[in-house]
């Protein structure tokens, strides 16, 4: 019985690994790096809707929607602003910029917040028990989120314009922009999407967990396990990847101490590597 709940932990686990990911591997088709700085503006999310709900008072869900807008806006000006105009120096120099960005705003959030651990004034979750498995409301609520955004963000990248440029800058931006896809355009709403999905997993962290400053940045080696073991290529897969590690982590404490749970997301990743170097993506697949 202590198993299967580890198993059910598991599977939210993943689920916030999948809505964490998600923007991080829009970014690294579409804009051709890896974000380290994506971590972080989960970081921005949480703060910022736990600021608004407890120090302004407002309603949890209009204060996570408005963290939510600010990430994504804060995401693309910092596209915008640093990565743009250093983007013809290729992809190592923006991974390293995208480093300092991420110490940079995790300074600010530092500088501002202090130290300490926060909790959203939202109550404490309701727990069921369904065959002996404890599960609360709140991780529902992540797998629920998880399917949406997992559903809406393949009917948006197939069904609209805006998400058919996307996906033609992610495959051959050169070939995109002979075809008349604005890239720019296209490259801004990359930004404001991605970030806008940084937004809602930062949320959810300020929902499932209490906050420390330092609680953002410790996502990315997960975020980069997920990333890899998907094949940084691919968004669809990283439906899998994420529930693959997230699963792995929490089951492996069935064993294992809890604090080996990072060194099992990357022992995932290098086994399934060593049989499939191009991860969970399908051989030959753009998407």
């Amino acid at each position: 019985m202590l198993l299967l709940q580890y198993l059910v932990t598991g599977i939210v686990t993943g689920c916030f690994l999948i809505l964490a990911t998600i923007g991080f591997s829009l970014t690294r088709r579409v804009e051709g790096f890896l974000n380290i700085a994506h971590a972080e503006l989960l970081g921005v999310s949480a703060f910022t809707t736990w600021f608004l709900n407890t120090s302004g008072g407002w309603p949890i869900v209009i204060a996570a929607l408005a963290g939510i807008v600010f990430t994504a806006v804060t995401g693309l000006f910092i596209g915008r602003v640093v990565y743009d105009p250093i983007r013809s120096r290729g992809p190592a120099v923006l991974l390293i910029t995208s480093v300092g960005v991420a110490y940079v705003i995790g300074g600010i959030i530092d500088a501002l917040v202090g130290t300490g651990i926060r909790t959203l004034d939202i109550g404490l979750p309701t727990t069921y028990r369904v065959a002996g498995v404890r599960i609360t409301d709140y991780q529902l609520i992540v797998v629920a989120l998880a399917a949406a955004t997992s559903l809406s963000l393949a009917l948006f990248l197939s069904r609209t314009r805006t998400g058919l440029a996307i996906r033609a800058m992610s495959a051959n931006p050169a070939l995109a922009a002979s075809r008349g896809v604005d890239v720019r355009v296209t490259s801004r709403a990359t930004w404001l999407l991605a970030s806008g999905l940084a937004g809602l997993a930062g949320v959810m962290l300020a929902v499932v967990a209490t906050l420390s400053t330092d609680i953002a940045f410790h996502q990315i080696l997960q975020i980069l396990a997920v990333a890899i073991l998907a094949g940084l290529g691919s968004l669809f897969t990283v439906i899998y990847a994420g529930l693959a590690i997230g699963i792995a982590m929490d089951v492996s404490v069935y064993w294992i101490p809890a604090g080996y749970r990072p060194l099992i997301a990357f022992a995932v990743v290098i086994v399934v590597l060593v049989f499939r170097p191009e991860g969970l993506a399908r051989r030959g697949s753009s998407r």
